[in-house]
């Protein structure tokens, strides 16, 4: 797969879009929800399940967005060749 400069460049973009949004999710959880989950108050662990979902949903926007761009570089590098 022969890639142009710019079709290089929107691959590695891609790329940091996919982890990006892995490190959304993984962060979040780590710094965020898992101490809010600590307490017993059941106001703090469903503020916690709820930031959880939110910051999962939008971490796995960021990294699909990065995905579709990864195929859709690889598509055209193969249309193109």
């Amino acid at each position: 797969m022969e890639l142009s400069p710019e079709e290089y460049g929107a691959y590695w973009r891609a790329s940091i879009r996919v982890a990006a949004g892995i490190l959304v999710v993984f962060l979040s959880y780590r710094f965020l929800v898992a101490g809010l989950l600590a307490y017993g108050n059941a106001g703090a662990i469903a503020l916690g399940v709820f930031l959880f979902a939110a910051l999962v949903a939008a971490g796995t926007f960021v990294a699909m967005l990065g995905v579709a761009r990864v195929v859709r570089t690889a598509v055209d590098a193969e249309m193109r060749g």
